[in-house]
């Protein structure tokens, strides 16, 4: 429950008080009797029911409730049916458990039964049960009447309270998973751009080191290669901040540039095959981190001699292809990389595949808008 509510406790203990207490003082106002000691231990007993139940009542099963309302009840059919004490207010208790602990419809038969107990004693004393003669309507809606309403009130309106604050709970859990989601999902989404942002230029930056390192070796110059890992890891950074902040969005030309730099670089000749004339807009972004973990995958794991890029665009749908000759290992594997790309993919409603090539190598396909429709939706591997 949450915290805010723990006050409707104390405000029931202290509202439900003064009942209590008039019925105390009843005793003190009339002559003495052999009964008044067990009088008093009834309403202490029925007081210590209370003030425990209600400590904390929104956490108690309804066992509990069911066995203080047992015992309240026993304990009124005592005091007022035997010991004849004159207070039938006393059946506010047991209704405000019933409404407060049980479940419906449990709690709205002890609702009514336990507004009958306290009810039906005055309409038989008041003779509106068995009427010697003709009755005022005034009358029939006398005590009984005032007595079977305010119990009525009260135990439906603490079990509307109960089901408020069982409502109030689940939302505060609901928000708290909501929050823990969205967590989750920021978190995914960093680490799929971080891997997307630095896979390709962490790859670069180790194949130029490489290559430094072996013209340093010869006794040739490597400045020009050492001024370009400089560059590399100052656009990582960029990228990371980026990352960070949400606001990377890769342009589909500087992509198609920058992969043919880094086919260069590793020593892959780049041929493309590129239309992008009628591209929709709204695909130009996914072809762009398409083309970059295709480009990443084909430096880093592919061993290739020549990688084919092709783009075409028409009435709406873009499909994109990326061959190499490499080697080809086996299956794909989905890692971190390809699983953001496919999720990237299938929010557009596309399809991604990655399959082996006839003789050797991998391509990479994607496909969105209308050719995307007419296969089937979500990731292929072969």
């Amino acid at each position: 429950m949450p915290s805010s509510m723990r006050w409707l406790a104390t405000v029931i203990r202290i509202a439900i008080g003064p009942v209590l207490i008039g019925a105390l003082t009843l005793p003190l106002h009339s002559p003495r009797a052999s009964t008044d000691l067990a009088l008093v231990l009834g309403l202490v007993l029925l007081a210590a029911i209370h003030s425990a139940y209600w400590w904390d009542p929104w956490r108690r099963k309804p066992q509990h409730a069911a066995a203080a309302l047992g015992a309240m009840v026993v304990i009124n059919l005592v005091l007022l049916n035997l010991l004849g004490l004159a207070q039938p207010l006393l059946w506010l208790y047991p209704a405000l458990v019933a409404g407060a602990g049980l479940r419906a419809p449990a709690a709205l038969v002890a609702i009514a039964l336990t507004a009958l107990a306290a009810a039906a004693p005055l309409a038989l004393e008041g003779g509106i049960v068995h009427p010697i003669g003709p009755m005022d309507p005034a009358d029939a809606l006398g005590p009984s009447h005032s007595v079977l309403l305010s119990i009525i009130l009260a135990g439906l309106g603490m079990s509307a309270v109960r089901q408020l604050i069982a409502v109030n709970a689940d939302l505060h859990e609901t928000r708290a998973e909501l929050a823990d989601l969205a967590v989750a999902a920021d978190r995914e989404r960093l680490a799929r751009e971080l891997h997307d942002l630095l896979a390709r230029t962490l790859s670069l930056i180790a194949v130029k080191a490489e290559l430094a390192s072996r013209l340093s070796a010869r006794g040739d110059a490597a400045a020009e290669e050492l001024l370009d890992v400089q560059r590399l890891a100052r656009q990582a950074v960029r990228d990371v901040r980026q990352a960070v902040t949400g606001s990377f969005a890769p342009s589909f030309r500087a992509e198609l540039a920058a992969a043919a730099a880094a086919l260069d670089t590793a020593g892959i000749e780049a041929k493309l095959d590129v239309d992008p004339a009628q591209m929709d807009a709204a695909h130009e972004t996914t072809i762009a981190w398409a083309v970059r973990e295709a480009i990443t995958n084909v430096v880093k794991h592919s061993g290739a001699k020549t990688c084919w890029i092709t783009i075409r665009a028409v009435a709406g749908a873009t499909t994109l292809d990326v061959e190499d000759d490499g080697r080809s290992p086996g299956e794909a594997i989905f890692g971190i990389g390809l699983n953001g790309l496919a999720d990237r993919v299938q929010t557009l409603g596309g399809t991604l595949r990655v399959e082996r090539r006839e003789q050797y190598g991998f391509r990479l396909r994607v496909q969105l808008g209308s050719l995307a429709s007419a296969s089937p939706k979500g990731v292929h591997a072969a």
